[in-house]
C-alpha cells in the first residue's frame, strides 16, 4: 500500500458506496433465484425412489455450469436495458469529460509499448505507423513516445524489426520518439518484457498505454484515456473492449461479427457490476505507472509449472493488485478506436487457449490469498470456471449417459435429466439462457434505423445471427472436449511453452493438420452416439446436438478455415469491413503497397537474417549500433566465442544451434570483426554456404561489397 495519501473516487452523478452494493445486490440476487431453480428443476426431474450416486454427481457439477449460464445471461439482459433505455449508464466513465475537459494540451507524458515475439514485422510496423500519424493529427503526440520490446529469438525476425525500426523512424522523423529495445534474455515471457521497460524508463512516464502486436488504437481514442486518466486521478487502470477487425477465414468473419453484434451489451453488463473493480486484459488499455510499478510486481507461485512458477495469465493479477493498493481499474465501454485481430483458425484458437487455460488454473492459488477485493476474487474464480466449466459439462453427460444406460430402453423419459414437466421446463430454461439474450440483441440490432452503418443489410443480419447460431452450436462441443483435455493436462504436470501467435492475416490450416488433431475426438463421438442409440433413441436424440457437433469438427476445422465466407452477400459483414474507420484504412493500404523483398535462396533462408547482420555494411552497423557495450569478457568467454567465431567460418550457420548463434550476434565485437572476415577473405577455409551467400548477396544488391574491404 503506498504511504502517498489516494486521490477520491471518480465524480460521477450518484456513485456511492451505496449505489455500487446496490448494483452487486441486485445482480447477484436475479442470479441466485435463478440457480436455485434450476437446481430445484433438476432435483425434481431426477429424484425418484432418493438419489443415488450418478445423480448425486450431477446435481453437484450441474450447479456451477447452471450459475455460468445465469452469469451470462443477466449480464447481457442488464446491459441490453442500460442501452436501450437510451440515457446509457450513468455511471460509463466514458461519458464523464465536460466539453472544456475534451480540449486543450495534454499535460501528461505517456508511453506506448509493444511487446512483440517473432511477430509479422511488416504488421506490426505498419500498424505502430498508422497510430503515430493519428495522433499527430489529434495535435497531441509531443506526449507520447513509443516502444517496440522485442523477446523474438528468431534472427530473421531480429534483424527484420532492427531495420524496419530504422526505416520507420527515418519516414516519420521519429528519432527520440519511437525506441526499440531487444532483451538479451526473455525473463518473464511478456509480463518480463513489461517489468523491464518500467524498470528502464517507466519514472519518465505517468501513464502507459499497452499494446498487442495486432492492437491498433485511434489518437483521439488515445489522448481521450489520457485525459479520463487526469480527472480521475484514483483510476490505475483503464481498459477498453477491443473490436474485432482484418479476418479474412470464415472462422475469423464469424467471430469477428458475433464480437460486433453481441459484444456492446455484455460489456456495458460488465461495467453496471464491476464499476471500479474491473479486470485488465493486458492490451489496448492505460496504466497509472506510479501505483502500478509500486504495488503490481508479480509473485513466484509455490511450487514448479504448471500450477506454480511465473504467472501466466499475468493482466487478471495485476488489475486485483492494484485494487488492492487502492486504485480502481475501470472497463471504458467505447465501440469505436480499439481494435485487435483475432485468431483465423479453429486450431489457432485452440492453441492460444491452452495457454489461456494453464494462465486461468494458476489463479486457484490466488482466490485463497489475503487482501484481495470480492470482486477480484470472484474474477479469479470466472476465470478459473471458464475452462473447468468444460470438464464439468463433460462429467455431466457422461453421467447422464451412465444414468440412461443404468434405466435402459425407457422412452418415456426426456433423455436422462428424467421426463414430466419438470425435466421439460428446465430444458427450456436452459435453452432461454443461452439464447433469449442472443435473439433480444438481434432484434435491437435489426430494429436500428441506422443499422446499415455498422451492418450489411437487415436481412444479410438475420442470416448471419441464424448461421453463426449453427457455427457456435458445433464450436460448442469441441471447445467442451478440447478445454477438458487442456485441464487435464494442466492438473498432470504437463505445462505449455512459448510460442508466436498467428494472426488472422496468416495462411490459414491445412487438412493434415485439422485431420490429425480432430481425427480421435471425432471418434470418439461416433462411439459415443452409437452407444447412446443403443441405450435409447430417445437418449440418443438428447445428446445427438452435442456429439453431432465433435463428430464435424474435421470438416467444420477444413471448412471455416478457407476464405469463402459470405462476403458477396453481406454475411458477417461489420463496420470494420464495410466501412473502416482512417487506421484500419491506412493500415490495410499501406499494408498492400509494401514492397515485397526477393526472396533469398532456399538454403540461405533459415538464417538470412544472421546474412544481412554479418554482410551488409549497413545493417551490420545498424545491428552493432543497437547492442549494448558488452562488461569485460573473461577469458573463458572470450575463448568460447572465438570458438564459435571459427566453426562459424569453417562450417556455416547450420553448425550452431540456436542458443550459440544468439551469443554471436550479442557480442559487437564479434560482429565486426566477422563482417570484416567474411569480405576481405581473411577468413581461412571458408564454408560453401557462406560463398553461396556472398554470391547471393551481390547479386541482389548489384552493388559487390568485396573490394571495399581489399
Amino acid at each position: 500500500m503506498s504511504a502517498i495519501p489516494l486521490p477520491p473516487p471518480p465524480t460521477l452523478p450518484g456513485y456511492t458506496a451505496a449505489a455500487i452494493r446496490g448494483r452487486r445486490s441486485t445482480f447477484f440476487a436475479v442470479v441466485g433465484i435463478t440457480l436455485m431453480a434450476g437446481l430445484w428443476l433438476l432435483g425434481v426431474s431426477l429424484r425418484r425412489d432418493g438419489y443415488n450416486a450418478i445423480e448425486w454427481a450431477m446435481m453437484a457439477v450441474f450447479a456451477p455450469l447452471f450459475y455460468q449460464l445465469a452469469v451470462g445471461f443477466w449480464t447481457a439482459l442488464i446491459g441490453l436495458v442500460l442501452l436501450v433505455r437510451g440515457r446509457g449508464d450513468p455511471f460509463d466513465l466514458s461519458r464523464s469529460l465536460s466539453e472544456e475537459e475534451q480540449r486543450g494540451e495534454l499535460g501528461a507524458s505517456t508511453a506506448i509499448i509493444m511487446p512483440i515475439y517473432n511477430e509479422d514485422v511488416s504488421r506490426v510496423f505498419e500498424g505502430l505507423r498508422v497510430m503515430y500519424l493519428s495522433l499527430e493529427r489529434t495535435g497531441q503526440l509531443a506526449h507520447f513516445d513509443f516502444f517496440i520490446l522485442s523477446d523474438s529469438d528468431n534472427p530473421n525476425k531480429w534483424v527484420e524489426e532492427e531495420l524496419a525500426w530504422l526505416e520507420l523512424c527515418r519516414q516519420l522523423d521519429g528519432f527520440g520518439r519511437i525506441f526499440y529495445r531487444k532483451r538479451r534474455k526473455p525473463i518473464n515471457r511478456k509480463s518480463g518484457n513489461v517489468s523491464d521497460f518500467c524498470r528502464r524508463w517507466g519514472r519518465r512516464y505517468r501513464y502507459m498505454h499497452a499494446l498487442d502486436a495486432d492492437s491498433v488504437m485511434e489518437g483521439e481514442l488515445l489522448v481521450r484515456m489520457v485525459r479520463l486518466m487526469e480527472k480521475h486521478r484514483n483510476v490505475g487502470i483503464l481498459q477498453t473492449a477491443p473490436r474485432v477487425f482484418g479476418a479474412g477465414t470464415l472462422f475469423g468473419r464469424v467471430m469477428q461479427f458475433a464480437h460486433a453484434a453481441y459484444g456492446e451489451p455484455f460489456m456495458a453488463g460488465l461495467n453496471y457490476l464491476a464499476l471500479g473493480d474491473a479486470t485488465f486484459w493486458g492490451h489496448n488499455a492505460i496504466l497509472r505507472l506510479a501505483p502500478f510499478m509500486e504495488s503490481c510486481g508479480l509473485p513466484e507461485l509455490p511450487g514448479r509449472e504448471p500450477f506454480g512458477g511465473h504467472i501466466l495469465s499475468h493482466d487478471f493479477v495485476e488489475s486485483a493488485l492494484m485494487t488492492k493498493a487502492g486504485y480502481q481499474v475501470w472497463l471504458l465501454p467505447v465501440s469505436e478506436g480499439s481494435y485487435e485481430e483475432g485468431p483465423p483458425t479453429l486450431i489457432d484458437t485452440l492453441k492460444r487457449d491452452r495457454r489461456w487455460c494453464q494462465g486461468n488454473m494458476q489463479h486457484f492459488w490466488l482466490l485463497f490469498a489475503k487482501g484481495w477485493a470480492p470482486l477480484a476474487r470472484l474474477n479469479f474464480l470466472h476465470g478459473i470456471l471458464s475452462y473447468v466449466a468444460a470438464p464439468l459439462w463433460f462429467v455431466f453427460l457422461l453421467c447422464a449417459t451412465a444414468l440412461a444406460a443404468g434405466r435402459g430402453h425407457q422412452a418415456h423419459h426426456v433423455g436422462a435429466v428424467g421426463g414430466g414437466k419438470a425435466g421439460l421446463l428446465l430444458l427450456v430454461i436452459t435453452l432461454g439462457l443461452l439464447f433469449v439474450p442472443k435473439g433480444l440483441i438481434l432484434l435491437r440490432q435489426v430494429a436500428r434505423r441506422d443499422l446499415e452503418k455498422d451492418f450489411h443489410s437487415k436481412a444479410a443480419l438475420v442470416w448471419s445471427g441464424v448461421l453463426d447460431t449453427i457455427f457456435f452450436s458445433i464450436l460448442a462441443p469441441v471447445l467442451m472436449l478440447f478445454h477438458s483435455k487442456f485441464v487435464l493436462f494442466t492438473v498432470l504436470g504437463r505445462g505449455v511453452k512459448w510460442a508466436s501467435q498467428r494472426r488472422s492475416g496468416d495462411d490459414a490450416v491445412d487438412w493434415e493438420e485439422s485431420i490429425l488433431t480432430f481425427a480421435g475426438v471425432s471418434a470418439f463421438a461416433l462411439v459415443w452416439a452409437a452407444f447412446a442409440f443403443w441405450v435409447s433413441p430417445t437418449f440418443f436424440g438428447w445428446i445427438s446436438p452435442v456429439l453431432i457437433g465433435i463428430a464435424l469438427s474435421i470438416p467444420f476445422s477444413i471448412f471455416t478455415a478457407g476464405e469463402r465466407s459470405g462476403r458477396g452477400r453481406g454475411f458477417f459483414a461489420t463496420k470494420e469491413e464495410l466501412d473502416p474507420p482512417w487506421v484500419l484504412r491506412q493500415l490495410q493500404e499501406n499494408l498492400e503497397r509494401a514492397q515485397v523483398r526477393e526472396a533469398p535462396l532456399p538454403q540461405l533462408a533459415k538464417n538470412y537474417g544472421l546474412l544481412q547482420s554479418l554482410l551488409d555494411p549497413y545493417v551490420n552497423a545498424l545491428h552493432v549500433s543497437l547492442l549494448r557495450s558488452r562488461q569485460r569478457l573473461t577469458p573463458e568467454s572470450r575463448e568460447y566465442l572465438e570458438g564459435l567465431r571459427r566453426r562459424l567460418v569453417r562450417e556455416g550457420p547450420e553448425a550452431l544451434n540456436k542458443r550459440e548463434l544468439s551469443a554471436v550476434m550479442y557480442d559487437p565485437d564479434l560482429m565486426l570483426r566477422l563482417h570484416y572476415d567474411l569480405w576481405s577473405g581473411s577468413g581461412e577455409g571458408l564454408a560453401p554456404w557462406w560463398d553461396v551467400a556472398i554470391r547471393q548477396y551481390n547479386i541482389l544488391t548489384r552493388e559487390p561489397v568485396t573490394a571495399l574491404y581489399r
